[in-house]
């Protein structure tokens, strides 16, 4: 049985800032698992939370695996749905707000990501998601409601 997909997964996201006003988002393939919402997408690191795992112990090791940083969590920001009716997938997930403890971004998980980059979060990729992306920043005041409301309306929910 797969989570997401033949029940609700429980999943994670870190929300790396660099204290400039950027963001670190990573790509996901676009032949990333279809009960992963983010094929091709611009994403955050992140992933699902393992059984007896706490949601930010589960979220420093996402980080650790994908791009082999240590993250501080500053703080969690909030809770979203992801039900993607027409392929039966659904994820409960949780972003932080968090920071770069030590090491440097790197992917180490090709089949998950193949693209890493810093954005100024005014200045976003277009293909980045709303649930992972576009709402935790949103909340932090880092987008503007304006393009919030346009992303809303014009990008596939992720």
């Amino acid at each position: 049985m797969k989570p997401g997909k033949d029940y609700i997964g429980l999943g994670v996201g870190a929300i790396i800032t660099n204290g400039h006003g950027e963001v670190l988002l990573l790509k996901r393939p676009d032949t990333i698992a279809p009960e992963r919402t983010t094929a091709g997408m611009w994403s955050v690191p992140g992933g699902e939370v393992d059984f007896m795992e706490n949601s930010e112990d589960a979220v420093k090791r996402e980080v650790r695996e994908e791009i082999g940083v240590e993250i501080e969590v500053v703080e969690p920001i909030e809770y979203h749905d992801q039900i993607l009716e027409g392929s039966k997938v659904h994820w409960h997930c949780q972003s932080f707000l968090s920071k770069i403890k030590s090491g440097e971004p790197k992917i180490l998980e090709p089949n998950k990501c193949d693209a890493l980059e810093w954005f100024d979060s005014k200045n976003l990729p277009k293909n980045c998601g709303i649930g992972h992306v576009v709402v935790p920043l949103y909340k932090l005041g880092l987008v503007s409601k304006s393009e919030y409301k346009k992303r809303l309306k014009n990008t596939p929910e992720s």
